[in-house]
C-alpha cells in the first residue's frame, strides 16, 4: 500500500508543472485503472514507467495554458468523467484531483518501523483518511489548501453525486475555504451519472471557467 501510494504521488506530483503534462482525463482513467488493478505491483510498476516517461519528455495537455482547476469532492471514474470533460471542452485545464481516487490517500503512508501489528497500523491509515464521513474534518480542508498552492490552482470545482449527502454538507466549509480565505472561484455542482444535465452543466463550467 505504501508503495501504490508513493507511485501515484509521484505521476501526480508531475501536474505540478506548466504546463500540466497530464490532461484531466487521463488523470481519472489512471487513478480508476491503477486503484482496480489485479496486479497491484504490476500496477506500481507501469505507473513508475508512466510517470518516469513524463518527466523525462514531457507532453502538454490539452487546453494547457487554460485556467489551472482543481476537483474535489465526491469520486469519478473512466466512466463517470462527464465534469472533467466538461471542464477541458470548455477550455480548463483540471491538473489536480483532490477526491477519493486522487490525492486524499497519497500522503497517508503506514511507518514500516512501527513494531505494531500490521492490521492496527493499516486501521490507522484507512481512519485517518480525510473523508468527508469523519468528523471533524479538518484534514481535508488542510490538504486542499495546500494543493491549491502546490498546483497553482485557480478556481476549484466541488463535485457531489446525488445522495452523497456529507460531500453535500461539507461543500459549506470547502466553499468557504476556497471564496473567503483563499479568495479563488469556486463551484458546487450536483449531478448523477447520466448525461441528461450535460448542457446545463456545460453553461454552468463555462461561466465559472470565465471568472477565473
Amino acid at each position: 500500500t505504501n508503495e501504490e501510494a508513493r507511485a501515484r504521488q509521484d505521476l501526480f506530483d508531475l501536474n505540478r508543472a506548466r504546463p500540466a503534462p497530464i490532461s484531466g482525463r487521463d488523470l481519472v482513467t489512471i487513478a480508476s485503472e491503477s486503484e482496480f488493478a489485479v496486479d497491484r505491483m504490476g500496477a506500481v510498476a507501469l505507473l513508475d514507467r508512466v510517470a518516469a516517461d513524463l518527466a523525462r519528455r514531457g507532453r502538454a495537455a490539452p487546453n494547457g495554458s487554460g485556467p489551472r482547476i482543481l476537483l474535489t469532492g465526491c469520486p469519478v471514474g473512466s466512466e463517470e468523467g462527464k465534469v472533467v470533460d466538461l471542464v477541458e471542452q470548455g477550455g480548463g485545464a483540471l491538473v489536480a484531483m483532490e477526491n477519493c481516487g486522487g490525492y486524499k490517500t497519497v500522503e497517508n503512508r503506514i511507518d514500516e518501523n512501527d513494531p505494531r501489528d500490521p492490521m492496527a497500523l493499516l486501521a490507522e491509515k484507512y481512519l485517518s483518511i480525510p473523508c468527508s464521513v469523519m468528523t471533524p474534518n479538518q484534514g481535508r480542508l488542510q490538504l486542499l489548501e495546500r494543493m491549491v498552492r502546490d498546483f497553482a490552482i485557480d478556481g476549484v470545482i466541488d463535485l457531489t453525486w446525488q445522495a452523497c449527502h456529507t460531500y453535500n454538507v461539507e461543500s459549506y466549509w470547502v466553499a468557504d475555504l476556497v471564496k473567503n480565505r483563499l479568495g479563488l472561484p469556486f463551484l458546487h455542482l450536483e449531478t448523477n451519472y447520466s448525461d441528461a444535465d450535460a448542457e446545463t452543466l456545460r453553461v454552468r463550467i463555462e461561466a465559472f471557467l470565465e471568472m477565473t
